[in-house]
């Protein structure tokens, strides 16, 4: 099984920022999410990975996070290996708390976004270069297992060369995995962009190059890892894993159905969460798609480890047919591997439509 937990608090909303989250919440606020944590958390099988994400897990106290962290591990049971990931912003991080993170997770992921101070400030992101340098020099000193940097690329204000450079600079600092994201006009952010604007299209191919040579492979369209580290959390999610969500709109997967916790106020008085019941075919089609946002795609022995799978023939069928529509240099297809060529993966969105609405 694998577990996510949504720690929705941050310190101020970002503007690029569209996940759920509520700025200034105080202590108070905290200590209810952690007590309904305690009353409605019920785990349904041993724990693979588990990914503490939000929000920014790490805005909470030290002994809010010790508390945190009592609830998993005297109520989980984990796989020998498991991977237990957690997010973090660096003004958010102190000495105590980085020794408390090392001693509870194997890998840890942290908001950058940009290592220019002006650039961070135009998207609304108050973290001083005096505080990532300082986070940056803690996470070092740990020595986490794994560990993650976010880089945000075609932001206001942004010279390539600047992306580029701060791309280095978190090689240098040891990461094994960098998150790339376009900035892009999200319907939920505060920051507005024209929707036309093609400046990132014309950057990533730039941008995997780059990390491509430094050993850095693209496994997902935003996620580049050295030799093993990906994170597993998402692999298994990308391809139907079974999934436990915990905390408010956090999403689970029960191998039929998706269900999405309440917002904080009703998933503090234990509202059931929203079902979304669709028919089998459009889950398998919503599965097929989401998992060729990864280089790897597809293979026959991956397909039949999915909950209620098809065969791997009529999976061959309905790629061809979709791509039969759409341009070829999109698709990588063989009886030994289904995936999207680099250029399929910059147009994943219209390969995935195609898909979900294949059969209906």
């Amino acid at each position: 099984m694998n577990y996510y937990f949504h720690v929705p608090f941050c310190a101020s909303k970002c503007g690029y920022c569209a996940f759920y989250s509520l700025p200034g919440a105080g202590a108070q606020l905290m200590d209810a999410y952690l007590e309904q944590l305690e009353r409605s958390f019920v785990p349904c099988g041993r724990a693979e990975t588990v990914y503490i994400g939000g929000g920014t897990p790490t805005l909470l106290s030290e002994k809010q996070l010790e508390r945190f962290f009592k609830l998993l591990h005297d109520r989980l049971e984990f796989e020998v290996g498991a991977e237990i990931s957690c997010e973090g912003n660096p003004e958010s991080l102190t000495q105590d708390k980085v020794s408390l993170l090392r001693e509870n997770i194997t890998r840890f992921s942290m908001g950058v976004q940009s290592f220019d101070p002006g650039v961070r400030a135009n998207i609304g992101r108050r973290c001083s270069q005096q505080a990532l340098e300082k986070a940056i020099e803690l996470v070092q000193q740990a020595r986490f297992p794994h560990w993650n940097m976010d880089l945000i690329f075609a932001l206001p204000g942004q010279s390539d060369e600047a992306f580029f450079a701060g791309a280095e600079r978190a090689l240098l600092s040891g990461v094994d995995h960098i998150s790339c994201y376009a900035l892009t006009a999200e319907e939920n952010a505060l920051l507005k962009l024209p929707e036309d604007d093609d400046r990132a299209s014309e950057l990533l191919p730039r941008i995997v190059d780059f990390l491509s040579e430094k050993g850095f492979r693209r496994y997902e369209i935003s996620n580049f890892a050295a030799p093993g580290g990906e994170c597993r959390h998402n692999m298994n999610v990308w391809r139907g894993g079974l999934l436990y969500g915990a905390g408010p709109t956090a999403c689970g997967f029960d191998g039929v159905d998706r269900w999405t916790c309440r917002e904080l106020e009703e998933w503090l008085q234990g509202k059931e969460p929203e079902q979304d019941s669709i028919s089998p075919g459009a889950r398998l089609n919503e599965i097929f798609a989401v998992n060729l946002r990864t280089g790897a795609g597809w293979t026959p022995e991956l397909w039949n480890r999915v909950p209620g799978g098809d065969s791997w023939e009529n999976r061959c069928r309905i790629i061809k047919d979709v791509a039969a529509g759409l341009e070829k240099n999109w698709f990588i297809i063989s009886e030994e591997r289904i995936a999207l060529t680099g250029d399929g993966m910059m147009f994943w969105n219209s390969v995935a439509g195609e898909i979900f609405d294949y059969g209906t």
